[in-house]
C-alpha cells in the first residue's frame, strides 16, 4: 500500500500499518524467539539432563521432582511482578532489566555443588528469565501490523515448543565425552552436563545485547501519554523497515482509543497491582478472561505434567533390556516409574554417570520436540485462513484422541507417537496469546499475559508432582482423568470468540486507510 495513503492523524493500528512490515519485524521475531527460548531451554530442557545430574547428585526420585518443578513455581511467583514491570516500566525495559540477571544465574547453576545449591539457583534462574515470556510476546504483539500478528504469535511460540530439542542437539556431542575434573574450592566435580549447561546459555547474552537495538512497544507509549515517543518509535520502524527517510513517513500524530488508555496514577505499589489486575476479572472483560485461563488450566496441566516425563519414559522403551513389544503405555510407563535407577550415597555409579542418557533416548526426544515445533510452523500458515477458534478446536480434539488411543495400542513405536502427541495440546498457546493481546486493552496486555503464566505454571507444578505420584501405581486412571481434562477444555473452547473474516478488495483496502482532508482536520481537534 503506498505510504501516501496515510497521512495526518491516524489511530494506532494504521500509523503502525504505515510504518511497514519488512526488516524491523523480522529481526525483533527472531530476537524474542530465542529469548523465549532460552527461558524454555532452563525449564524443560533441563529435563534431557536430570538422568545424568541425579546420577551425579545422586538424588533420590523425590528429589528429582521437586528440582523438575522449582523452575515452575518461580515462574508462577516472579510471572506477577514481571506483569506489573511490563505495564508500568515497558516491555523491553523489563527484558533489559531482568534476563541478563536470569542469565548470569542460569550460568552460575552449572557450578552448583549439592542438591541444595541447585534448587536455589534453579529456582531464581526460572524466575528472572521467565520475564521474557511476560514481556517479549507483549512487544513482538504490539510492535507488528495486525495482519500479521497472528502468524508471528504463532511463530513466536513454536520456540516455546523446542525446549528440548535445542538441549539435546549439543548433548548428543557433549555427553560423547567422558571426564571428570575435580574442583576442590567449589566442593564439585565438573562433568559433560555441567559444560552442555554452560553452552545452553550462550544465545540468551547474545540476544540481551540485540535486545538494545529495537525500540520500545509504541503502543504502550501512547498508553502512557507518551505520543511524541510512540511517534518517534514508528519514524524509526518505518526506517528500518523500508530503508527510506522518516521524512516519507506522513503521519503526523497517533492516537489510541479511550478504552485502551490506562488513567491510574496511584503509586502505591499495591494499589497499582489491584488496578492492573481488577479490571480482568470484571465486566467486560470478566468472560473472556474466565474462557482464556481456563483453557489454559486444562491444555498445560496435561502438557506440562507428561513433557517432564518425555526423557524418562522414552528411556523405559530404548534404555533397558526388558520387551515392551505386547505391552501397553501404561504397563511400560509405570514399570519405569517404579524402576530404581539410583542408590543414594552410592559410589559405585561414578564413572558412569557420563553414559546414563542413552543416544537413541536423545534422538526421540528430539524427534517430540523437533515434531512439536513443525506442527506449530506449520499452524502458523494454517491459522489465517482456518482461524483462531477452529485450529483450536482441532488441536484438542486430535490430542484427546491420542489419549485414549494411548490406553489400548501395544506397539511400542506407535505407543511412543501417540505419547508424543498428547502433550501437544500446548500448540494452543500461540492462539491464546492472540486472543490476549486483541481481547486484553493495552495497559493491561502485560498483567493478562503474567496472569495466563501464573496459570500454566502453577496448574503445571501441581501437574508434574500428580503424574510423579501416581504414574506408578495408577497410570490408566491418571490418563483417563487427563483425558476427561482435555475434553473440558474443547467444550470452553467452543465459547470462544469467533474469528470475523470477511472478504475485503484491493479498491476497498485503499480506501480503508485513505484519510481524507475533512477528517484529518476534525482529528485534530
Amino acid at each position: 500500500m503506498p505510504t501516501e495513503k496515510y497521512r495526518g492523524r491516524l489511530q494506532f493500528d494504521d500509523a503502525l500499518e504505515a510504518s511497514g512490515f519488512g526488516k524491523y519485524n523480522y529481526s525483533l521475531l527472531g530476537t524474542c524467539c530465542v529469548l523465549i527460548l532460552t527461558m524454555f531451554v532452563d525449564i524443560f530442557g533441563f529435563s534431557v539432563l536430570l538422568p545424568s545430574i541425579s546420577c551425579d547428585l545422586a538424588l533420590t526420585n523425590n528429589q528429582q521432582g521437586l528440582l523438575s518443578a522449582l523452575p515452575l513455581i518461580g515462574t508462577m511467583i516472579s510471572s506477577y511482578v514481571w506483569g506489573l514491570c511490563a505495564d508500568t516500566l515497558g516491555r523491553r525495559k523489563t527484558i533489559l532489566l531482568t534476563m541478563p540477571i536470569g542469565s548470569c544465574i542460569s550460568l552460575l547453576t552449572s557450578l552448583a555443588p549439592n542438591f541444595i545449591a541447585l534448587c536455589i539457583l534453579r529456582f531464581f534462574s526460572a524466575s528472572f528469565l521467565s520475564s521474557a515470556n511476560t514481556a517479549a510476546f507483549v512487544l513482538m504483539g504490539e510492535s507488528v501490523p495486525s495482519h500479521h500478528r497472528s502468524q508471528f504469535m504463532f511463530l513466536m511460540a513454536c520456540s516455546t515448543m523446542i525446549g528440548q530439542l535445542s538441549t539435546c542437539l549439543p548433548a548428543l556431542g557433549i555427553f560423547r565425552l567422558s571426564f571428570h575434573i575435580k574442583v576442590p574450592w567449589l566442593h564439585m566435580v565438573y562433568r559433560p552436563w555441567r559444560l552442555l549447561l554452560q553452552i545452553l546459555c550462550l544465545p540468551g547474552f547474545v540476544m540481551i545485547i540485540a535486545m538494545i537495538f529495537f525500540e520500545e512497544s509504541p503502543k504502550f507509549l501512547l498508553s502512557k501519554g507518551r505520543d511524541e515517543e510512540a511517534l518517534e518509535v514508528l519514524k524509526k520502524i518505518f526506517k528500518r523497515n523500508t530503508g527510506s527517510d522518516t521524512a516519507l513517513y506522513k503521519v503526523t500524530s497517533v492516537y489510541l482509543e479511550q478504552s485502551e488508555m490506562t488513567n491510574s496514577t496511584e503509586k502505591s505499589i499495591m494499589k497499582k497491582v489491584w488496578n492492573q489486575t481488577a479490571p480482568l476479572f470484571k465486566p467486560p472483560l470478566l468472560k473472556n478472561s474466565l474462557k482464556l485461563y481456563f483453557i489454559l488450566l486444562c491444555a498445560y496441566m496435561t502438557s506440562t505434567g507428561f513433557t517432564m516425563w518425555i526423557p524418562t519414559v522414552t528411556n523405559a522403551y530404548f534404555g533397558n533390556d526388558s520387551p515392551t513389544t505386547g505391552k501397553t503405555f501404561c504397563e511400560i510407563a509405570s514399570s519405569a516409574a517404579r524402576r530404581t535407577l539410583y542408590k543414594n550415597g552410592s559410589s559405585l555409579i561414578i564413572e558412569d554417570c557420563d553414559n546414563i542418557i542413552k543416544p537413541n533416548t536423545l534422538y526421540a526426544v528430539m524427534v517430540y520436540s523437533g515434531l512439536c515445533g513443525a506442527l506449530n510452523l506449520l499452524l502458523t500458515f494454517l491459522v489465517g485462513p482456518i482461524g483462531k477458534k477452529t485450529t483450536t478446536l482441532i488441536i484438542f480434539i486430535i490430542t484427546i484422541s491420542c489419549g485414549v488411543f494411548l490406553l489400548f495400542v501395544r506397539i511400542p513405536m506407535l505407543s511412543i507417537l501417540l505419547f508424543f502427541i498428547f502433550p501437544y495440546v500446548a500448540l494452543i498457546l500461540g492462539n491464546i496469546n492472540t486472543y490476549l493481546v486483541e481481547l486484553t486493552p493495552t495497559y493491561l496486555r502485560g498483567m493478562a499475559t503474567c496472569l495466563s503464566i501464573l496459570v500454566a505454571r502453577g496448574f503445571g507444578f501441581i501437574s508434574v508432582q500428580v503424574i510423579a505420584s501416581l504414574l506408578a501405581d495408577y497410570c490408566v486412571p491418571l490418563i483417563i482423568s487427563y483425558v476427561l481434562l482435555g475434553l473440558s477444555g474443547l467444550i470452553a473452547a467452543f465459547f470462544l470468540p469467533a474469528d470475523v473474516r470477511k472478504p475485503v478488495t484491493q479498491e476497498e483496502a485503499c480506501k480503508k486507510y485513505t484519510v481524507s482532508s475533512e477528517s484529518i482536520e476534525r482529528n485534530k481537534y
